[in-house]
């Protein structure tokens, strides 16, 4: 990526603004219902979408400029869920990228699966590093694998439904 082209920087600017913003407002609503550590995780759409187009690189910029936006915009910055959220979603779109490259069979719906499973797996290793020491938060395993499956899911549909329609606009080719 060429930061000084204007047109990149611009595009970068708007994913990062949009993943932001749709990460923050599912944080502020997710924080109202009674399990409020459980997201589908819709700003991963972004991500997903500029993997999807082979841009590697901006979804790491965007990932980490989104998760580090929203701890500030949500005075969070400075907690262990910006940490969780970093590494989590750092370790997820390693994986989605490996597993595009190495052509295992599966398509958006596997590859957004598999990201889903390694952010879910990664926040638990994380917290069983950093907050509670005991092995015993890897319970939650099962209960966050459906979940990651169904996010992964739900990421994936929409991601290929904005895809399909983003084909006959200028507003976010890339």
């Amino acid at each position: 990526m060429n930061i000084s082209n204007k047109s990149t920087l611009t595009q970068l600017a708007f994913y990062t603004a949009l993943a932001a913003t749709i990460h923050i407002v599912e944080d502020l609503i997710m924080r109202m219902l009674p399990l409020p550590f459980i997201r589908v995780g819709f700003s991963n759409i972004v991500i997903l979408y500029l993997i999807l187009h082979h841009k590697i690189w901006e979804a790491f910029v965007v990932n980490i400029s989104k998760t580090l936006l929203s701890g500030i915009v949500t005075l969070t910055l400075l907690s262990p869920s910006t940490i969780l959220s970093l590494t989590a979603g750092i370790t997820a779109i390693v994986i989605m990228v490996l597993v595009s490259w190495f052509h295992l069979g599966l398509g958006v719906y596997g590859i957004s699966i598999c990201g889903a499973i390694a952010h879910n797996l990664m926040q638990l290793i994380m917290v069983r590093s950093i907050l509670i020491h005991s092995d015993k938060v890897f319970v939650l395993t099962p209960i966050l694998l459906l979940i990651a499956l169904l996010s992964g899911s739900i990421i994936a549909y929409f991601t290929l439904y904005i895809d399909r329609k983003s084909e006959n606009t200028d507003i976010i080719k890339l």
